[in-house]
């Protein structure tokens, strides 16, 4: 949720409030809005982070390509979140780990440069809570990257399952490496492995970043990064594409107004069982219409993306996520 609409009275940009046009509900959104989202973090907002083991990222790449990209510090213990640190309500600065500065720096090339745009998604996957927080940055220096708020709000957490946060052993330190060799350290294409697709077809959960075409000093215009959920098998792969249903929810349309805007999204998807991290970039659609939809209760569209970019990360991320339960929410939104 990062331009306006023509009285730019609203708390939406351009793009998120024409598709609340279309679907009947702009009126009611800006008036259920008035307040939700702020331009600081809540007192309950600023313990929730801090007290959050890991946090989602959507950041730019050097091409202007949104990552959505884990953050974590140096923990000992699953309870140690001691790297997450809001000094103010307008603040909120994290000390990450080396292996994600390794990521950010060396093997996505996401500017983190003062003055840039940041989305941040806080998670507590035990009782499915959820909270938002878009941004910018001001220092970023050994590690420790500052936040200035923008914009900071709730979320619905209806499609998220219910899931244990554990320690998992990692790999030391890791070293840039470009090739595709299954042995070195992350392997980038421009299409999905075989092992990739497994991944993606039997997936309950992702991310997803997004941008708006033009970044200005308007708190709406930025970026975003937001969780998916739904049924394993909820995801459709092909050789070059992705398709998934767009479950009806808070009624924001954060990620599909910045799809109308700019198109260009990434995803992340977490491999449980060794921790590899999978990142999907590509140019994503909205199909307002498809033969499959009712297949899937709930949904209310599909979200196509061409992929462009694949990036595999080995072992690296820390913990790991057992599942509690499924979300009631997704007993009947079908598979593909």
């Amino acid at each position: 949720m990062n331009s306006a609409n023509s009285s730019n009275a609203s708390v939406f940009h351009t793009e998120e409030y024409r598709i609340q046009q279309r679907l009947g509900v702009a009126e009611r959104m800006d008036e259920q809005m008035k307040g939700f989202i702020r331009p600081f973090m809540p007192a309950q907002h600023r313990a929730f982070f801090c007290n959050s083991p890991f946090m989602m990222a959507g950041l730019v790449d050097s091409q202007g390509h949104p990552w959505a990209i884990p953050l974590w510090g140096d923990h000992t213990t699953v309870d140690d979140h001691h790297y997450i640190q809001s000094p103010s309500p307008t603040q909120l600065s994290l000390a990450l780990n080396d292996n994600v500065t390794w990521l950010i720096n060396d093997v996505a090339l996401l500017d983190g440069n003062t003055g840039s745009k940041i989305a941040l998604l806080g998670l507590q996957l035990s009782t499915r809570r959820r909270n938002r927080l878009n941004g910018l940055i001001m220092h970023n220096r050994g590690g420790v990257i500052r936040v200035q708020v923008e914009q900071s709000y709730g979320n619905c957490p209806q499609y998220i399952h219910p899931r244990d946060t554990l320690h998992r052993d990692v790999a030391p330190t890791l070293e840039a490496s470009s090739n595709t060799n299954s042995n070195t350290q992350y392997a980038r294409s421009s299409a999905l492995t075989s092992k990739d697709a497994l991944l993606i077809a039997r997936a309950d959960t992702f991310y997803i970043a997004s941008r708006h075409h033009d970044f200005t000093d308007d708190p709406r215009h930025g970026l975003d990064v937001s969780h998916r959920g739904g049924k394993p098998g909820f995801i459709n792969v092909d050789e070059s594409s992705l398709l998934f249903p767009d479950f009806s929810g808070n009624k924001f349309f954060n990620t599909l107004g910045n799809i109308e805007s700019d198109g260009r999204v990434g995803l992340c998807f977490v491999d449980d069982s060794n921790g590899d991290i999978l990142f999907v970039n590509g140019k994503a659609s909205i199909l307002w219409s498809h033969p499959k939809l009712e297949g899937f209760a709930g949904a209310e569209r599909f979200v196509q993306v061409s992929i462009q970019d694949v990036t595999r990360v080995f072992s690296i991320y820390p913990f790991k996520h057992p599942i509690i339960e499924r979300s009631i929410h997704t007993e009947h939104t079908g598979v593909w």
